[in-house]
C-alpha cells in the first residue's frame, strides 16, 4: 500500500491500533435555569431573556403586583444561550441534562 505525503497529513492513513485510542465524549445537552437573582422575581419588569429567545421557551406568568415568573418550556429549550447571553444580572445559566 502506497501512500503520499498529502495523504498521511490529510489522515488517510490510520493506525491499525485504534482500540488503545480514547473516543470523544458525547456532548451534553444544555438547558437554561433561572436563578433567584432574577430581577422578575424582585417585581422589575425586564423579561430580556423572553425577548431574545426564538423558540418562544421562556413565558411569564403573572404573580400580581407586578411581578412575573419566567417559566422554562424544558421541551422547547434547545440550549442555544441567547438568554444568558442578555441577562443584565446573569441570573440565566446553562447547565448539562441528561439525555
Amino acid at each position: 500500500m502506497a501512500l503520499s505525503r498529502a495523504d498521511l497529513f490529510r489522515g488517510r492513513f490510520r493506525s491499525e491500533s485504534t482500540a488503545s485510542q480514547p473516543t470523544p465524549a458525547a456532548p451534553q445537552a444544555l438547558q437554561a435555569r433561572i436563578g433567584a437573582g432574577c430581577l422578575s422575581y424582585t417585581g422589575t419588569d425586564c423579561r430580556m431573556c423572553g425577548d431574545h429567545c426564538d423558540r418562544g421557551a421562556i413565558r411569564f406568568r403573572p404573580l400580581g403586583r407586578g411581578r412575573w415568573l419566567p417559566i422554562i418550556e424544558e421541551g422547547d429549550c434547545t440550549g442555544c444561550g441567547d438568554c444568558a447571553a442578555v441577562c443584565p444580572v446573569k441570573a440565566v445559566s446553562m447547565e448539562a441534562v441528561a439525555t
